[in-house]
């Protein structure tokens, strides 16, 4: 039986209800809204800590500001994905920013670390829904061919709002108080609150259903165990007892969590679901592709800083690049998907694209202008692009309407994982080898790597032949890092090419000539 696609400004919901461009693009900036918030408040921090803590206090607990965010937003990634499949997204959406508001408010009226710290974990609770709900919904209202140009949007938004999270945070320091830094959340929550709740009518249909409460306890334990155990090794040395056994216990917790889903009857992240290749290569993918977009993220500004000789507000603009380049594939590719209806060569770019750009950043040294580094910079920025919206976009086109959320939410997850696991390993591979590099160039120097790290603007004050080995030493370590991701980039280019290609649905519910087998 043949059927009439929907023109391309109209969407058609799983209920049959088809909704006006006009309508969509206010649904998309309400979701937008919603995602930038969370993506700043996840970055925003970095350049007031330092005078959070001249405030607050709390030098020995201030990286636990960012953990604690990063634990709680990863870990609820896949819950919140799963509970928006049995109970419905629009009224667990509002939940969330409402928790994400309360948790910014609470932070900005923080008197001590450990309340701030506290109140992070609430925002990060709520971060968790909206990163997983907001592309959930984006796949409610539009169908698969019409997505990769709205998702494009997402992709770009989020980008934009996590660079530019320390640049925001660094003005808002200088011009106003540290508590804008969390206050900036409240409008943009107000905002983002009031248009969904006006627009978003998501018809939902329950069901009998029964809540996998231990997978959720085993999916919590393991995550923060290997987060915690990686902070830890990253920070006190991988010798110590507490990151080891910390390890080994989320090895022990993830092990428990693989069983229970098979048995559980709702599992939150259902074994059926990555049975579907695109599914389970899409979210390795996602892991591998976060992992290197993290380590240029990270080392990238340092750097600028270190090597280069930039301040840290300069190096922060100087890695827009970055994000411009983000931007641009990840709308660009979206309008072509939304034209042609493919998508399986964008990711096989991508990946050769990062690899290159990854291997042009490990030849960075001593001599490299921040021109040559902004190229480069630029240059990842296309490649990841072209990948990470158009990998979602392709695993919500191949599962069931039934489990649209765990299959978004699952993609978010494991590149939220990657980008975890690559800033603790590749950050003590950093420290291992600059303690190694500062000892064979300055041996009477006894300067600490983790400590030079935390305070880039302190090399200033060096002696001028201290300053030039330990910019040596710098140049050295950060190349060996970039170095490191090259196998992870030949990973992703493995997956990518291995990435099965479907033709995309003109519908947003999966059924009829247009659903997968099997689902």
């Amino acid at each position: 039986m043949s059927t009439t696609a929907p023109q391309p400004d109209l969407a058609v919901t799983p209920s049959g209800e088809v909704l006006e461009r006009r309508r969509i693009i206010a649904i998309l900036t309400a979701l937008l809204v919603a995602q930038a918030m969370a993506a700043i408040e996840g970055t925003v921090v970095a350049t007031a800590l330092p005078t959070i803590i001249g405030d607050l206090g709390g030098l020995n607990l201030y990286t636990w500001v960012f953990t604690g965010y990063l634990i709680t937003s990863t870990a609820t990634t896949p819950l919140w994905g799963k509970l928006s499949d049995l109970y419905g997204r629009r009224h667990l959406f509002h939940a969330t920013i409402v928790l994400f508001m309360i948790g910014s408010l609470l932070s900005a009226l923080s008197q001590t670390m450990t309340q701030l710290i506290a109140f992070r974990l609430v925002q990060g609770l709520g971060a968790g829904g909206l990163f997983a709900l907001s592309m959930t919904i984006m796949g409610d209202v539009v169908s698969p061919r019409e997505r990769g140009r709205y998702q494009g949007y997402m992709g770009g938004v989020f980008a934009v709002a996590t660079v530019t999270g320390p640049l925001v945070g660094g003005l808002l320091v200088d011009h106003a108080n540290w508590r804008f830094v969390f206050l900036i959340s409240l409008p943009l929550g107000t905002i983002a609150l009031v248009m969904s709740w006006r627009l978003l009518r998501l018809p939902f249909t329950t069901r009998e259903h029964v809540v996998d409460y231990p997978g959720a306890a085993l999916l919590v334990g393991w995550v923060v165990a290997f987060v915690l155990g990686l902070e830890w090794g990253s920070a006190e040395g991988w010798s110590r007892p507490k990151s080891f056994l910390t390890l080994l216990l989320g090895a022990i917790f993830l092990g428990i969590f693989v069983v229970q889903q098979r048995r559980a009857i709702e599992p939150i992240l259902p074994p059926r679901v990555f049975a579907e290749r695109v599914v389970s290569i899409g979210s390795a993918l996602q892991f591998a592709v976060g992992a290197v977009m993290m380590a240029a993220s990270i080392f990238g500004p340092l750097f600028l800083q270190v090597v280069v000789g930039v301040d840290a507000t300069r190096s922060g603009l100087l890695i827009v690049p970055l994000t411009l380049g983000m931007l641009m594939t990840s709308v660009g590719s979206g309008q072509i998907i939304t034209r042609t209806g493919h998508y399986r060569s964008f990711p096989i770019i991508g990946s050769f694209i990062s690899a290159i750009a990854m291997w042009q950043l490990s030849t960075m040294g001593v001599g490299t202008d921040r021109w040559a580094a902004m190229a480069r910079l630029f240059l990842l920025g296309t490649g990841v692009g072209f990948i990470m919206q158009v990998v979602l976009v392709a695993i919500q086109n191949r599962v069931s309407h039934a489990d649209l959320g765990v299959a978004t939410s699952a993609a978010n997850f494991f590149r939220s994982l990657g980008q975890t696991f690559g800033a603790a390993i590749l950050g003590a591979v950093l420290t291992a080898r600059l303690d190694i590099h500062l000892a064979a160039d300055l041996p009477d120097s006894n300067l600490d790597a983790s400590s030079l790290q935390q305070s880039p603007a302190s090399l200033r004050q060096l002696a001028p032949d201290v300053h030039e080995g330990v910019v040596s030493a710098f140049a050295s370590s950060i190349h060996e890092v970039f170095l490191l991701t090259l196998p992870m980039c030949a990973i992703a280019i493995v997956l990518a090419i291995a990435t099965p290609a479907y033709p995309l649905r003109t519908a947003a519910a999966v059924g009829g000539a247009d659903g997968p087998p099997g689902h």
